[in-house]
């Protein structure tokens, strides 16, 4: 049975199908930051490794003799990359992990190559901020250099928001001034094969809540929704990953499809989030986690589609990070639910500011639309003000609770 070293584990709630998918059918050694708690029932071995810390990663890799590398959190990807390259192991090069992991370095790449993407202005300070976004006109994004899971990002409307956005996005390294790109945001899952064959899995749509953080309130995965997107943003998605010089594994790329064409956003080296590699599958069948071990062992990934369906997730926010919801689940599931997750009688910030999701299944994407906000009010109807958001419908209120139901 292959051997696969797995750096950093991340969130039991976004990445236990995933360890679990692996460790079905492989020999699980996880390296991670933290002390192991629901990992050990997975993992045939556990190191507490800094992520960082790559001495102490090649050693381990080279005492165990694994057979592949593979990780799907942000901040071991350089860290995965410099130990597939040492161990001449499948995976991308370190310069092309690095510009992933570093915004500033990717949308640069982008623009020597000549990518279709939004206008970036590297900032170290108030003022520099100030002046880029006036350049580049409101509203603006600011986001921070690195980093993941929308942390830090917000949407800036007028000189008297930058302030506060410069000061949660500023890290040492300063932050990032980008143009606000409007239209509808488009994710792809691919996968890269020998050495930089680019394969597009799927293709969905994601819509972001009212506030400024740009935080996400829903995704669908749609397979006949497909052709329509993926005939103007394969090219661009081609191009990124060409002037990044990424090589073998699975990506998310986020696409804005604005009235001059499509404009690349960002790109991760890694499965995408928000539970994208579970609506996957339900979708078009292609299990994205396989697909990235399967690379990651130089083997040729089963990426055929055998379903023809809409997947899609949406997400129900506490009013503040402090909220604590009380555990309760709906008396049954409404009708296409796959799953309903809902928090435990914990703060919000414990999952993000997430207290509930709910993942539907559909044959088209209009009635997984309708079946996401019947899902949504089955999310502590009682509880919060907050609004689900969804593309042509009308904002409605409900929530979320404390369990996971299929």
């Amino acid at each position: 049975m292959p051997k696969i070293l797995i750096l950093g584990s991340g969130r039991d709630l976004d990445r236990e199908h995933m360890l679990a998918s692996v460790a079905a059918e492989h020999d699980v050694v996880l390296a991670q930051e933290s002390l192991a708690t629901w990992e050990i029932r997975y993992a045939d071995s556990v190191h507490r490794i800094a992520a960082d810390d790559l001495t102490s990663v090649l050693l381990l890799a080279r005492k165990e003799s694994v057979d592949a590398v593979l990780t799907w959190e942000e901040a071991w990807i350089e860290t995965a990359a410099a130990t597939t390259s040492a161990l001449r192991l499948p995976g991308h090069p370190v310069p092309s992990a690095r510009a992933c992991r570093d915004k500033h370095r990717l949308h640069q790449a982008w623009a020597a190559a000549g990518v279709p993407s939004a206008q970036s202005v590297l900032v170290t300070d108030e003022v520099q901020a100030l002046r880029a976004a006036a350049e580049l006109g409101y509203p603006v994004v600011v986001k921070p250099r690195s980093g993941t899971g929308g942390t830090g990002v917000r949407l800036v409307r007028s000189p008297a928001d930058l302030a506060r956005a410069y000061a949660g996005a500023a890290g040492d390294d300063g932050a990032l001034v980008q143009e606000y790109l409007d239209g509808p945001q488009i994710s792809v899952e691919s996968v890269l094969v020998h050495s930089g064959r680019l394969h597009v899995v799927a293709a969905g749509s994601r819509h972001v809540g009212p506030g400024p953080g740009l935080a996400t309130a829903s995704r669908l995965i749609s397979v006949p929704q497909q052709a329509e997107h993926l005939a103007s943003v394969r090219r661009a998605v081609d191009a990124a990953h060409a002037a990044l010089g990424l090589c073998e594994g699975v990506t998310h790329t986020e696409v804005r499809m604005t009235a001059d064409g499509p404009r690349l956003i960002g790109l991760n080296a890694r499965l995408g989030g928000d539970l994208i590699s579970r609506l996957v599958p339900l979708a078009t069948g292609v299990d994205l986690v396989a697909a990235a071990v399967d690379t990651a062992l130089g083997r040729q990934p089963r990426l055929r589609h055998t379903r023809r369906r809409t997947a899609g997730i949406i997400f129900r926010y506490g009013d503040t990070v402090e909220d604590t919801v009380p555990t309760s689940r709906p008396a049954r599931l409404p009708d296409g639910v796959e799953s309903l997750w809902t928090a435990p009688e914990a703060p919000a910030a414990r999952f993000g500011g997430r207290i509930g999701h709910a993942i539907v299944v559909a044959d088209d994407y209009t009635t997984c639309q309708v079946q996401l906000e019947k899902a949504y009010a089955a999310l502590l109807p009682d509880f919060g003000s907050a609004i689900a958001v969804l593309p042509g419908s009308e904002p409605s209120a409900s929530i979320s609770d404390g369990t996971l139901v299929t």
